[in-house]
């Protein structure tokens, strides 16, 4: 009993995180700006806004500076990273609802991430994957490049996700109304993960494509709101209209390159 009950209890604990992950405290200590001369109480001097730490150069405020040139400041890179993984769908909706402050910019972090995986696939290049031979000429062409350019179709089916989802879920319980900017940002979320994924399983395509499609669902699931089944079926609709328009974009440029 007592063992289930713990179970109960960190299990609520973690509900909660997953829900308010941050939680902010006003300094009351009075402070003296030392850029302005300004005297004030709280975390920025409300005359030239710098924050009431700076102070006199030491070995703290040179890991701050390193750290704020690498991503892992207040803002953290990493961890943001470690809330897209285990909430991210609440992280998504913080985001674009302006909490701008509980995530590391996510199309800087994507582009840091490119830059991590190009060069990690530069020194371990990722084997061709063996030709798709299904006896449609166009067909297993397309499949082949889309297989060994990876990055680019990862990309253009987030690109592709963005309408789809927007028609869907634009009704959602928990977040009406959702717009294509915002999921702009969703899609560039989701592909963080998805570049992760596809460079920790290189060589299990097929578990980095489940572990894909599972985030999708469970990030949707928690910025939009609808049941497991309502999730699903507008998910899958999704996927398919997505990989179709990509397969239906990629033939279409094959078959220009080659007449």
């Amino acid at each position: 009993m007592k063992v289930n009950q713990f179970i109960a209890t960190q299990w609520q604990a973690f509900r909660a995180w997953q829900e308010h992950p941050i939680s902010y405290r006003m300094d009351e200590s009075e402070h003296v700006c030392n850029n302005c001369g300004h005297t004030f109480r709280g975390n920025y001097c409300p005359v030239c806004s710098q924050s009431a730490r700076h102070g006199r150069i030491g070995w703290i405020t040179t890991w701050q500076g390193i750290a704020q040139l690498w991503g892992i400041e207040s803002r953290s890179a990493v961890y943001t990273l470690w809330q897209l993984i285990w909430r991210p769908g609440y992280l998504v909706r913080d985001y674009i609802s302006g909490k701008r402050q509980v995530s590391y910019p996510p199309v800087k972090l994507l582009f840091i991430l490119a830059a991590v995986v190009t060069i990690v696939r530069f020194f371990f290049p990722i084997p061709d994957a063996a030709p798709t031979q299904l006896g449609f000429e166009y067909f297993d062409l397309t499949s082949d490049w889309l297989n060994n350019h990876r990055n680019i179709s990862e990309l253009l089916s987030g690109c592709i996700f963005i309408i789809p989802t927007w028609f869907l879920f634009r009704k959602a319980p928990l977040y009406p109304n959702h717009t294509i900017p915002e999921g702009f940002y969703l899609q560039v979320y989701l592909a963080i993960l998805s570049y992760i994924f596809y460079t920790l399983f290189t060589e299990l395509y097929g578990i980095a494509f489940v572990l894909t499609l599972c985030y999708y669902f469970i990030a949707y699931k928690q910025l939009f709101g609808f049941g497991y089944w309502g999730t699903f079926w507008r998910l899958a609709t999704c996927v398919v209209l997505s990989f179709s328009t990509i397969l239906i974009i990629a033939m279409m440029g094959i078959l220009i390159s080659t007449n």
